[in-house]
Formats: structure tokens, sequence, C-alpha cells
């Protein structure tokens, strides 16, 4: 198999696309194991005047799967979204590479985008477009032949169970199916940062375990660093290296996979466990428990 046929269009550039001078003026890709994939500083976004996320810095190393846990609402899914460049942080730095991509034309980041894969937390398919068509998006774009698209996608589509669907369209696939054919997708075009986003959400448990696995068998053989958003706990102990728990738009913890699961901490362990009792407040435990609420001031609702 050709490397064109296997990483796809040379327009994909290694790395994110960027380089460092070498001897004789000419350029190699930058390839730096120290240096982290994702670097945020001090970052800032607000709606309205409300703190979604507050200071928030933390960085993200070659390799390493991390995982972002957090209440519904606490900022997660705004934390990708201002790493993919689809909000602009009020304040602060995110480097990917080493490079802020807020800083560059339209034209720079597109060049660098097929460096990252993202499945959505719906999948978001295609409608109009079969399987292998969706699977191949990048590609395609990317002007590769349609032959040898069609053939990395297929490839794709065997590494997630689902051989012989390519000709299928969206509508004739269950959930989970769905789900996987957007893993094949995110991963296709061989990129070297990965963007999860809820990927067990609306799936049965049987589903959910296999896509775990998938998600683990992928990571280690393709060797990406990845990004995920996550409150199932089964798929968190299983899959990442470190965890980030955001709690009123700032990171409360960061800690290993272990760490999360030994910690004492009683908002942490609240979480991790599921439980309605605890530090965090919902504004209904008096009503459940007959007591009055400790923050209750006598004050009219």
């Amino acid at each position: 198999m050709s490397d064109y046929s296997l990483f796809g269009d040379t327009q994909i550039a290694p790395n994110c696309g960027k380089t460092v001078k070498q001897g004789g003026g000419a350029e190699k890709p930058f390839d730096d194991q120290r240096a982290p994939k994702i670097s945020l500083r001090n970052v800032h976004k607000s709606f309205k005047g409300r703190k979604v996320l507050d200071d928030i810095s933390m960085d993200i190393m070659p390799g390493e799967s991390h995982v972002v846990i957090g209440l519904s609402g606490a900022g997660k899914s705004v934390l990708i979204k201002c790493i993919l460049g689809l909000l602009r942080p009020d304040s602060g730095t995110i480097l990917i590479n080493g490079e802020d991509w807020f800083d560059m034309s339209i034209e720079e980041r597109l060049r660098r985008m097929p460096c990252i894969g993202v499945l959505f937390q719906g999948a978001a398919l295609f409608d109009s477009m079969c399987v292998w068509e969706n699977v191949a998006f990048v590609l395609l774009q990317q002007s590769m032949p349609r032959v040898d698209a069609r053939k990395q996608a297929e490839q794709m589509l065997e590494m997630v169970g689902l051989p012989g669907i390519g000709d299928k369209m969206p509508a004739e696939l269950s959930g989970g199916m769905k789900k996987r054919v957007g893993l094949a997708r995110a991963i296709c075009h061989r990129p070297e940062i990965v963007f999860y986003d809820e990927p067990l959400a609306g799936l049965d448990p049987v589903m959910s375990d296999v896509i775990t696995i998938l998600l683990k068998r992928l990571h280690e053989t393709m060797n990406v660093t990845s990004l995920t958003i996550a409150h199932n706990m089964k798929l968190v102990q299983a899959f990442s290296d470190q965890v980030s728990m955001l709690y009123e738009g700032k990171i409360y913890a960061q800690v290993s996979a272990q760490e999360l699961q030994e910690t004492k901490d009683p908002l942490i362990r609240q979480f991790v466990e599921g439980r309605a009792e605890g530090p965090i407040r919902f504004g209904f435990e008096s009503e459940m428990s007959g007591q009055p609420d400790a923050n209750d001031k006598g004050e009219a609702t």
C-alpha cells in the first residue's frame, strides 16, 4: 500500500503544519515530544456576563488521552469549541503545537485543520452522503481520488467493525452504527489530535462498552493525542491518562484516572459516584430530606 493511499493527500501536513528551520535553511516538521500538543493559559470565556471558563490552564502532552469531566453546563463543550477555534476566548492563550491559531489567517488555519479529527456528540453525519463519503470527507476535500478515498474509508469502517456498509445512507443506520461511522470519519485522515465530545451519549450499555474498547484500541494503534468530554465514569477509568474536572468555570482538579478513583475529596466523590447528596447543591435537597436547606435564609422564592 502506498503512503498516499494510507495517509491521504500530501497537503495534509504532519504535526499540524508547523515546521522548524534546520541546516541550509531547509524546513522539517515540528516534532518535540517534550512540548505539549495543546496548551491553554489563563483562558476566559463569558456569555452575557456569566463566566463559563474562568482562568483555565492545562497542558496535553503528545500521545496523552486527556478526559474532561464536570456537571452539565460546566463549560466542557465550550472548552473544546475554543480549542477548535469555533469560539474565540475573551482572553488567554491557546496553542496547538506551539502555535496560536487565532493569530493565523483563515487560509493558514484551514491548512492545519486536517491534523485534527472530531467525533461529535450526535455523530453529525451528512444525510445526503453515503457512509463511505462521510468517512472520507476530509480526504475528498483534499482532492484525493475517489477510488483511493473509498479504499481508505472502507479500511476505517472495517477497523470499527462495520465492513460492507459503505454504500448505505445514514438514515439506514442505528444510533450505535452512526457513532461508529462518526468515529471512522474522525480518524480516517490519520489526524494527530482527536476530540471526542460525549462519545457514549445515547448508547445502550453494550454499545457503550464496544465504543470504549474501540476508542482505547484506536488510541493505542494510531498513537494520537486525544481530548474527550465525558460523563460516563467507566469510559473515564478505561480511557484516560489524565482527568480534569471543571466546576463553576474553573479546573477544580487535574489528576490521573487512578487518583480520581482514590481521592477522598467530597465534591469529586459525589460526582464520580453519581450522588445527589454532597457539596454540589441543586436547590431541591431540602424537599427530599424534609429538612431546611443550610443555604435557605427564609426568603420568599
